[in-house]
């Protein structure tokens, strides 16, 4: 019997350079049977810490170190890696679809719909003090 091949998609938000050649990244994975998704907190995993020298940059996440080089990693940029596909247009997705046999990069923190979430959460958050 064929094992189905599940995707490995993982949420990858810089959170802090701390110097020039350390950076501190917050890494989750998709949760398992998510199949469509967008950026709600139920749609994954618990968010652990990474802290990476630009050495161990590249072999950690292989495709995003070629199209985001370490120098030009921000604090606050939050990327999509893995198997995954956008469904509607790149720069106003509908939603995100795990596809293991696709290897996606795509930042997200750019993207309106992700701005105007922030907004509201920042809104809400306001509200309770």
């Amino acid at each position: 019997m064929k094992k189905s091949r599940k995707a490995q998609v993982r949420r990858i938000t810089i959170d802090e350079k701390l110097s020039d050649d350390l950076v501190r990244f917050v890494v989750c994975s998709l949760k398992q049977g998510v199949e469509n998704f967008i950026d709600r907190d139920e749609d994954w995993e618990e968010e652990r810490e990474e802290l990476l020298q630009s050495r161990d940059y590249t072999q950690m996440f292989g495709i995003m170190a070629e199209e985001f080089p370490w120098e030009t990693l921000k604090e606050g940029q939050v990327f999509l890696l893995g198997g995954f596909e956008v469904i509607g247009d790149r720069t106003a997705p509908q939603c995100f679809k795990v596809n293991p046999g696709r290897k996606e990069l795509l930042r997200i923190d750019n993207l309106e719909e992700f701005k105007e979430e922030i907004k509201y959460l920042y809104s809400e958050i306001m509200k309770r003090r």
